[in-house]
């Protein structure tokens, strides 16, 4: 496949996709730094999996809540 096609189908994910691709050859970035910027691009579903599953991403997201609670309630609950 060539940059163009390969653009083409990231741009068909979203209309979020879409605009930035859009606004990134507006610019006159190339092909390739563009697919560059998407390949290096963190997938939000991939951010929510790792916190939410078994791992060390979700253990300490579990101990962040664990911790926070209690500040939370006598924060700002309570009085």
């Amino acid at each position: 496949m060539t940059n163009a096609d390969l653009l083409i189908a990231e741009a068909a994910k979203s209309p979020e996709h879409t605009a930035w691709i859009s606004r990134q050859l507006m610019a006159q970035r190339r092909p390739s730094e563009i697919l560059a910027d998407l390949q290096r691009a963190t997938d939000p579903a991939e951010v929510i999996a790792a916190i939410g599953g078994d791992g060390p991403a979700g253990l300490a997201f579990a101990c962040l809540i664990a911790f926070a609670t209690p500040f939370f309630a006598l924060g700002w609950l309570l009085p």
